[in-house]
């Protein structure tokens, strides 16, 4: 099999408004049938919630589905995203880190309503909360409700005055230690990938670092491309893949129709032949 056919129809990172995506689980399922995908996983962030519409979707249309889910953590500080495939949905250790993680973001939320009060604004929380329905609350949420009260023009000068991490801190100190996720979730079945290794502030010592203790801890794999990367970026992360033992994914991190750059089953061209797919058994 060539190239080409190994990873083009494959898109193993994507999210929908179960968390902070802009389509449901059935029209993103129908968005990727639409570009030809054939291996789909949907990763919303903390949530499974809305895997059952996704894979009943999946079925209908004949496109083989993985479940999947993106979980938030931290490393020395630094936030980190890890991806988690094909498990069982109603595992318990995967459970019981999705529910703890939902926790703290509503923990989260609470203390940016907090800040926000303490910048002379009026408390926001539980219109927010309403505003997020079946999606995750976030500091999106308080944008657009500053946006309808006329307290700021758009979104961009909603999180420049009031929501950056300048104004409200980086929140870096809620989520649970990736060692601490790994030793939960390794052993039990599932694929445990290193989301977008190049998007975090890290030297590539750094990163190297990380990928060590990420292997140690039992993770079993990193994305190699996430999206429109640069093709640099990607050829650096394959060779790590191969030097750690890391098996590689691959995903187009799609959250919405932002621009053609973003699209399900698009990312930069990866050298399929030279590292170990962690779809290749599926």
């Amino acid at each position: 099999m060539s190239d080409a056919a190994s990873y083009r129809k494959v898109d193993l990172h994507t999210h929908s408004i179960r968390s902070d995506g802009k389509l449901t689980p059935t029209e993103l399922v129908d968005l990727a049938v639409e570009q030809q995908v054939s291996l789909f996983a949907l990763t919303d962030h903390d949530s499974v919630a809305g895997l059952p519409e996704a894979r009943q979707r999946a079925k209908e249309q004949g496109l083989s589905f993985i479940n999947g889910v993106e979980l938030s953590t931290q490393w020395h500080g630094i936030p980190l995203h890890m991806v988690a495939l094909n498990f069982d949905e109603e595992n318990q250790a995967l459970q019981s880190v999705v529910t703890q993680n939902q926790k703290i973001r509503l923990e989260r939320a609470r203390r940016i309503a907090d800040l926000l009060v303490k910048q002379g604004l009026p408390d926001l929380y539980d219109e927010a909360f309403a505003l997020a329905g079946d999606s995750q609350l976030g500091r999106p949420h308080f944008a657009r409700l500053l946006v309808e009260k006329g307290l700021v023009k758009d979104a961009n000068k909603a999180f420049d005055r009031y929501l950056g991490n300048k104004r409200l801190g980086k929140l870096r100190d809620v989520w649970p230690e990736l060692e601490e996720v790994l030793n939960q979730l390794s052993g039990q079945g599932m694929e445990l990938i290193l989301a977008h290794p190049k998007r975090y502030p890290l030297t590539v010592t750094k990163l190297r670092r990380l990928l060590a203790d990420f292997a140690r801890w039992g993770g079993t794999g990193i994305e190699v491309v996430s999206g429109n990367e640069k093709p640099d970026h990607v050829r650096l992360l394959e060779k790590l893949s191969t030097q750690f033992s890391l098996k590689a994914s691959a995903g187009s991190d799609y959250h919405g129709p932002f621009g053609p750059w973003m699209q399900v089953g698009k990312y930069t061209q990866i050298h399929a032949s030279e590292v170990d797919l962690v779809w290749q058994d599926w």
